[in-house]
């Protein structure tokens, strides 16, 4: 019995150092695209220089992805800690307690083309987990850095129902004011991104 829980420990173990299971080697397979990425100084202060480059490198192997992928990593060491691999507008990670402990957590997902630029309404569940200081969203037509340090009970309830009333709102002024469907989607985009960001600063989130 002793020996099997040994076992089983030294497996966490590894499933915690390698990633295995949690799509660690499929990100690693995505080849770098030379796209636009952001500059150093876009991002907090406390971002180390290898922080900036796990930033700079998953910008690079997901923006032109069709579905999403998510990376958590230490913001102090630049450090992997966990990631998963989504669908087209959405991907879902686990956690277990404690896992983080010790590390400076930030997170960054992609929005691929089927999804809107800025943060979607359940991307402000970074709210609910005290372990998560950043989420950086990187749009295909821009990048959005979500602080929150602690946990704001109900804050991320409100953004996801103001977000998507938002979204709703400007999906139809769009639709009335042009026709042609590419520029639809790319108009809403836009007003999308800017009327969410009008309300946080509003509202002083």
């Amino acid at each position: 019995m002793k020996f099997r829980n040994i076992l089983i420990c030294v497996y966490v173990l590894l499933v915690c150092m390698l990633g295995i299971g949690d799509d660690f080697e499929d990100y690693q397979k995505l080849k770098t695209e030379n796209v636009s990425s952001i500059q150093m100084e876009d991002l907090p202060s406390e971002f180390s220089d290898e922080a900036f480059k796990t930033v700079d490198e998953f910008i690079k192997k997901t923006q032109n992805l069709d579905y999403e992928f998510v990376v958590y990593f230490d913001y102090v060491s630049g450090e992997i800690l966990k990631c998963a691999k989504g669908i087209k507008d959405s991907v879902k990670i686990t956690f277990e307690d404690g896992e983080f402990e010790g590390h400076h957590v930030a997170s960054i997902h992609n929005h691929s083309k089927y999804s809107l630029s800025a943060p979607s309404g359940i991307n402000f569940g970074i709210f609910d987990r005290p372990f998560e200081d950043y989420e950086l969203v990187a749009g295909f037509s821009s990048f959005w850095i979500l602080e929150a340090k602690g946990v704001y009970k109900g804050l991320s309830f409100l953004l996801n129902i103001c977000s998507d009333d938002i979204a709703d709102s400007c999906l139809e002024l769009c639709v009335s004011r042009y026709s042609d469907d590419e520029i639809i989607n790319k108009m809403h985009d836009i007003i999308y991104g800017s009327e969410l960001l009008k309300y946080i600063n509003d509202k002083i989130i």
